[in-house]
């Protein structure tokens, strides 16, 4: 009788994670090195797969911050400051096209997987060792992790914190789908995705979907067209290069970015996300 482990759906996933993040960190692409380096990933998968059968079950971040608002004593305003521009806004005050753009630009399989996409790792790899565009396969949930994280060591004034959330490692990747599978757990997908809209960054100052609604079109983030949505969620992939209001024609193009063509197609076909 064997003795071997019974296979799983997280330790396929950990084994698979383990070895093109491995492939990734090390650039392995040479038909020679591919057997040697599946072994040695091997051996990489064993160990990190306790890590994928041992989710936490805990988990607490830091609020994003928001603008601060001074108010004379009837009521009227007579300030905002702010370390980031950000109003925080519940799911059902967020436009659905900018939901659907999101998922379309940023993870499309968003409401299939767990956390973790190993058919996007796999495209990214790919994508990546042939010389495409630089692409590192992450989920919404694993961005929205990685923001998290930065936010919690900006409030926290811990560089260090912030560091690790932002280095390039197999061990700070691994972390990262770790602490994402079991945010899947606790958390409905459209609390996720709120979450990510309501911290990412969409312009040089704008952090979550309302401040960068109200910066670029004088509305709120609920009220977004189908155009506004698709160059808002393209800004998010960069939001140096693709703002506006410094590059009219980048910004542009931004609702062109990537999966661009693509959201509109399913935007004005009526596709949504659930």
């Amino acid at each position: 009788m064997s003795s071997s482990p019974q296979t799983t759906p997280a330790r396929m996933v950990s084994a698979l994670l383990a070895f093109l993040l491995a492939c990734t960190a090390g650039g392995f692409v040479l038909a020679g090195l591919a057997m040697p380096l599946v072994a040695a990933t091997g051996t990489v998968s064993n160990a990190t797969t306790s890590l994928f059968d041992d989710l936490p079950t805990e988990l607490t971040f830091t609020e994003p911050s928001e603008q601060s608002v001074i108010l004379a004593a009837d009521g009227t305003e007579l300030a905002r400051f702010y370390a980031e521009n950000r109003v925080l806004v519940a799911s059902e005050d967020i436009s659905q096209h900018l939901k659907n753009a999101v998922v379309a630009i940023e993870d499309e399989r968003f409401f299939e997987h767990n956390g973790i996409d190993p058919q996007g790792l796999i495209g990214a790899a790919f994508n990546n060792f042939t010389g495409g565009q630089l692409a590192g396969g992450s989920t919404i949930t694993q961005q929205y992790v990685k923001n998290l994280l930065i936010e919690e060591g900006r409030n926290s004034n811990d560089p260090d914190l912030i560091a690790q959330a932002t280095e390039r490692s197999l061990a700070r990747k691994l972390s990262e789908a770790r602490t994402a599978m079991a945010i899947e757990k606790q958390m409905e997908k459209d609390e996720i995705l709120t979450g990510y809209i309501n911290i990412a960054m969409f312009g040089p100052s704008q952090y979550g979907a309302e401040a960068a609604s109200q910066y670029f079109f004088s509305v709120p983030a609920s009220e977004l067209s189908i155009p506004q949505a698709a160059m808002l969620a393209g800004i998010t992939q960069s939001p140096a290069r693709w703002n506006p209001n410094f590059e009219p024609r980048r910004g542009e193009e931004s609702s062109r970015h990537g999966a661009g063509e693509d959201v509109r197609a399913r935007l004005h076909h009526g596709r949504r996300v659930p």
